[in-house]
């Protein structure tokens, strides 16, 4: 996998293909390409079903669903004085599942750039 140290990192298709192949290896022997084609089909069958409109839930994981963002007025911070038109557009929207939620809320909560000072230096109310 791309890690070096332990540290965080991009998973790939690739990454996940190894880690499925690895995990399934004492009872199903398959090869790395057939691993990558079922997870390729897999994907494009998600992607396939947000297109046509579709709402894909995949229970313990998470629902993935299409919205329509409205249009709106943008503005240039170059040029505040101009108004841009961004049309409206739809977006695919992912809520995680209960499973998921546990699991993230039971793991550490890390930062890329620690403080460089004491929690609560700085702040002063007023």
């Amino acid at each position: 996998m791309n890690t070096v140290d332990n540290e965080k990192s991009t998973v790939t298709k690739r990454d996940l293909s190894t880690r499925v192949r690895l995990a399934l290896k004492p009872d199903i022997k398959l090869h790395q390409a057939q691993v990558a084609e079922v997870i390729s089909q897999t994907l494009g069958a998600i992607r396939d079903a947000l297109v046509n409109g579709n709402t894909v839930e995949l229970r313990n994981f998470g629902v993935f669903k299409i919205e329509v963002r409205k249009e709106r007025i943008g503005r240039n911070p170059k040029d505040p004085t101009v108004d841009i038109r961004i049309p409206a557009r739809k977006v695919v929207k992912f809520r995680s599942g209960k499973e998921m939620k546990n699991q993230l809320e039971a793991s550490p909560i890390e930062t890329e750039n620690p403080p460089a000072s004491e929690p609560g230096a700085g702040y002063s109310p007023e």
